[in-house]
């Protein structure tokens, strides 16, 4: 089959340091390629895929953007990569965005069946209102409970599709698990890294934080989460490479994901399973579907909880949550696309779709 993969421009893919979507298309693109399917990747320069790449600019957006580029020249950008894509669509028999709702008027056009999986939240108004008038345009969902928000439109979802990792580079060797808690991702209001200083406080446990500043949230992070990082001697060490997080997940107690938002998948929590890690997280989003509570880590309903759940972390055994991360490798994310693809392809059409998930 002869697919087209659409990246956001923002990172390359796989990115450099912080990038989850970014890292999720660069396991779609090898794993499709190494299954035998004709890939073509639209991405930023800098991205290495097994796939066909073209660079539709020189480096990653974040990398070279001010604030004000980033929300004013960027979705220009964007939709020029969609016109020229579409411009091009009757060379591919799928084409599968993850360029968000940015792609929906295009897909609505298009001759060729065109897929969107959607990334991000979905209970913002103007998402809501801009996936209403489009409710033809095949979407996954990478979360069962991302879909909630929008129940009551008539969407057409050809199913939910769990983002998928190498979750094997995050064994560790001989790495000695110590007593500090981690803390990995966006230092952002949504992600709320306030909450987890405050577990790790009330735990008297070492917080360390591998995290990004994005340059829409320095405002944020210089006014509040600096001086509250300074105040209770949190070890931050800036934005982590993918080489240095099995050694950061695999020699922490648990790692915490108090993320205080409709989580729509949370590869962090993912990676940290996979090195062995438990995770102590909010129950938001897709967090109860992917930590088994009591047995991957715990699934907390506030604070109070989460300072509980510290305190049994010896409960958890590092191999079930091993065991567990491996059902969200790329293999099975592929695996699941695959399938998407058939039912959105002739000859199976709109009669497969009528039954999705």
């Amino acid at each position: 089959m002869r697919i087209a993969q659409i990246a956001p421009l923002y990172e390359a893919v796989p990115p450099v340091g912080y990038g989850g979507t970014e890292r999720v298309i660069a396991g779609i693109c090898d794993g499709l390629t190494d299954l035998g399917h004709d890939v073509t990747l639209f991405a930023a320069g800098g991205s290495t895929t097994r796939a066909r790449l073209v660079e539709v600019v020189p480096a990653p957006l974040r990398r070279r953007m001010s604030r004000e580029e980033l929300a004013n020249v960027a979705p220009h950008l964007h939709l020029r990569m969609l016109t020229d894509v579409f411009a091009r669509a009757d060379e591919f028999d799928v084409i599968h965005s993850h360029a968000d709702i940015w792609t929906l008027p295009f897909a609505a056009r298009s001759a060729t069946p065109t897929l969107v999986t959607m990334h991000g939240r979905l209970d913002l108004d103007h998402v809501r209102q801009t996936l209403a008038l489009y409710p033809h345009v095949p979407l996954v969902s990478v979360g069962n409970s991302q879909r909630g928000p929008v129940r009551d439109l008539p969407l057409t979802w050809a199913g939910t599709v769990y983002n998928g990792l190498n979750v094997n580079r995050y064994l560790v060797g001989d790495i000695r698990r110590q007593d500090h808690l981690a803390f990995v991702g966006r230092l952002n209001p949504e992600k709320r890294p306030d909450l987890a200083v405050e577990v790790a406080r009330r735990t008297n446990r070492v917080l360390r934080v591998a995290a990004k500043v994005d340059p829409l949230d320095v405002s944020y992070y210089r006014s509040e989460i600096d001086p509250l990082f300074r105040a209770n001697d949190v070890d931050y060490i800036g934005e982590l490479g993918e080489s240095g997080k099995p050694a950061f997940f695999g020699s922490a107690a648990a790692t915490l994901f108090p993320s205080d938002w409709p989580e729509p998948f949370g590869l962090v929590m993912i990676e940290s399973m996979a090195a062995g890690t438990p995770v102590i997280a909010l129950r938001r989003g897709s967090v109860p579907e992917v930590i088994i509570d009591g047995v991957t880590g715990f699934v907390c309903d506030d604070v109070d909880a989460m300072v509980d759940a510290v305190r049994r972390i010896d409960e958890i055994d590092p191999h079930e949550c091993r065991r567990h991360a491996a059902s969200f490798d790329v293999a099975t994310m592929c695996a699941g696309y695959e399938m998407v693809y058939r039912a959105i392809h002739p000859p199976f059409g709109e009669e497969v779709l009528t039954g999705a998930a």
